[in-house]
């Protein structure tokens, strides 16, 4: 784009070169936008980053508090000149009032960000999370508001997945610039979560305490980035594909802090230039098909399909025997590594116990974990505790409630949300689509809410759930998931042309692209990703294709041991469907027609990958071992 006015050449040219020197994170990213938005990205990051090296570069140069004080008040100064005036001597300030203006972007989005700048000057720490998120919110949260009007969301609702994504970011650098913080003087790091773990990063040292403060606050800090991600779908074309690569491309941070045993001490965890080179050529290529290949030394990940006014496409099911087997790609090892890390996400006490419609006017009782629970509704939400009644001991199942209150069927004893002599309530959760509930377990820490990841919205969306129970560990669904290299060759009535992306995927998010059958000679190509947010719980998400954005959840709950003595585990299986053409919102309201059709595809699968994690759970039991 030619700008006519020389300064504003100029000061863009000087923004996206800082961009490209200090934020190659940012700079990949934005160079999936077009021009006239990737300039406007470059502009707010150098603003903010001329203004966070003044602060940060005070001990290097020499200078005291109040010189640095005063610099930073006159850049401040300068800036706020530049935006009312809409004009600057200064071709970087000139370029970034001109963004702002084109943009709408918020200038109180800037008094915060300078004022946490300020802070810098005053607070070397942070007593708890909760303060820290009080400066982060002008450090890190805000520029993400600052970000929205640049990328246009469709909806209002993005703008706190904007907020948790810069909080995302932040909390990435500061786990990965401990060191070069403690040289400036600072520790973010919240005190309390260091007396927690008894962690002293003043040591510089790996230590098993520092190692479990580590695995807290990367626990902490990928919650950040779920909580984001819902707002991908709350984008369009290039600013979703601008936000999702910044999105892997920060968070792989988080992996090579893994990788190196959490000593961010000795090195500084960078995701390699390549892999940041791969990931925006995969999205480029992923919009552009007839783009060149990149080069040898960075391969991009095969295109996802474009998008088309008919989703179906002829793409014809490979002859048995000529579908390639993919046991060489489904390395034990491999997914080994990716459920560990799956069984390391602590769920904070959380189960699935049934479907949001399984809950009428009457109470239900469910087993969990070989006690039973009984839950009804209130007039406040989801009630739950003991299914055995405090009198005699009656299953309290199909009993009556009135005025909030449980009766007992054989005798009428009331039982309240407050619970009862003998009888102590558990806390429950109705997230719309399935219960929940919190027992104590051994090892986790109990949460306020579930670990939920992003989904469609209720009301633009389709939801069908089933339920199966089998003879396994909940670790065995979990494994069946993490093994989408199966799909094609176990299920090639509803799967084919299915690779894994590697560019995109590592032992924490799988991402694949895959076909889903229609027939023998039609399918529906899409992209979609894999995740474990916690422990009993994975998650697939269309992240391209039709029904960007739908949602597939699988929860293995235990139940108890069987008459056998052997382990049962419910798997629940929440498919959640959403799609922004014209037609879905006929299909919303013949949501009660679909449901059945939509768990008769679901139970199909469950059939073969039932057999899958029985067959892995018995081998198990048996001292047999293949890896997982």
């Amino acid at each position: 784009m030619t700008l006519l006015d020389p300064t504003l050449e100029v000061g863009y040219r000087q923004a996206a070169d800082l961009t490209r020197k200090h934020g190659t994170t940012y700079f990949w990213g934005a160079a999936l936008l077009p021009a006239a938005q990737r300039r406007h990205v470059h502009a707010v990051y150098a603003l903010c980053r001329l203004a966070d090296d003044i602060v940060d570069d005070a001990v290097a140069l020499g200078r005291d508090t109040a010189q640095t004080r005063a610099e930073l008040a006159s850049f401040r100064a300068r800036f706020t000149e530049a935006v009312a005036t809409g004009g600057s001597p200064d071709p970087v300030l000139a370029a970034v009032a001109r963004s702002v203006e084109e943009c709408g972007i918020d200038p109180g989005c800037f008094d915060r960000f300078f004022d946490a700048m300020a802070q810098d000057l005053d607070t070397s720490s942070y007593r708890s999370w909760e303060d820290l998120l009080g400066y982060m919110d002008g450090s890190a949260a805000v520029i993400g508001e600052m970000m929205l009007p640049v990328l246009q969301p469709r909806s209002t609702a993005a703008f706190e997945p904007a907020r948790a994504l810069g909080l995302a970011f932040q909390l990435t650098n500061f786990l990965r610039d401990v060191a070069e913080d403690l040289d400036r003087g600072r520790v973010y790091l919240p005190q309390e979560d260091l007396e927690r773990f008894g962690a002293d990063p003043a040591a510089r040292t790996v230590t098993e305490d520092w190692r479990r403060l580590m695995r807290f606050e990367i626990e902490r800090n990928r919650e950040l980035y779920v909580e984001a991600d819902r707002g991908l779908a709350h984008l369009t074309g290039a600013a979703e594909r601008c936000v999702r690569t910044a999105r892997v491309l920060y968070s792989g941070i988080l992996d090579k802090i893994e990788e190196s045993d959490y000593d961010v001490f000795s090195q500084r965890a960078r995701v390699p230039t390549w892999r940041k080179a791969g990931t925006a050529a995969r999205t480029v290529v992923a919009r552009r098909p007839a783009a060149p290949a990149p080069s040898p030394a960075a391969p991009a990940a095969p295109a996802a399909p474009a998008r088309s006014r008919v989703p179906v496409e002829l793409r014809r099911m490979p002859p048995r025997d000529r579908l390639a087997p993919s046991w060489r790609d489904a390395s034990p090892r491999r997914i080994a590594r990716s459920l560990d890390a799956a069984l390391a996400r602590d769920p904070g006490g959380w189960y699935v116990v049934g479907a949001s419609d399984d809950l009428h006017d009457r109470s239900i009782v469910r087993m969990l974990g070989g006690r039973e629970v009984t839950l009804w509704r209130s007039s406040t939400g989801v009630v739950a505790g003991p299914g055995s009644c405090p009198h005699l001991g009656a299953l309290l199942e199909d009993c009556e409630v009135l005025g909030d209150q449980l009766h007992c069927r054989w005798h009428g004893l009331a039982i309240g949300a407050d619970g009862a002599p003998g009888w102590t309530p558990y806390t429950a959760h109705d997230d719309g689509v399935l219960l929940w509930v919190r027992l104590p377990t051994q090892g986790e820490t109990p949460l306020p809410r579930p670990r939920l990841t992003a989904r469609p919205e209720t009301f633009d969306s389709v939801a069908a759930v089933i339920e199966v129970e089998g003879v396994c560990e909940p670790r065995d669904i979990i494994a069946n998931r993490l093994d989408p290299w199966h799909g094609s060759w176990f299920h090639p009535y509803s799967f084919s042309h299915l690779a894994v992306v590697e560019e995109l995927s590592d032992d924490h998010v799988l991402t694949v692209d895959v076909t889903f059958r229609l027939s023998r000679t039609w399918g529906v190509p899409v992209r979609a990703e894999f995740a474990c947010p916690d422990a009993r719980t994975i998650v697939m998400t269309i992240t391209e294709g039709e029904g960007a954005g739908s949602v597939v959840e699988t929860h293995a709950t235990p139940l108890g041991p069987g008459p056998d003595g052997r382990p049962r585990t419910m798997m629940t299986e929440a498919t959640i469907a959403t799609s922004d053409r014209a037609g879905f919102a006929v299909a919303r309201h013949l949501a009660p027609a679909l449901r059945p059709a939509m768990r008769k595809v679901a139970r199909r699968l469950w059939v073969d990958d039932l057999t899958y994690a029985e067959r892995s759970y018995e081998l198990r039991r048996r001292g047999e071992h293949y890896g997982i």
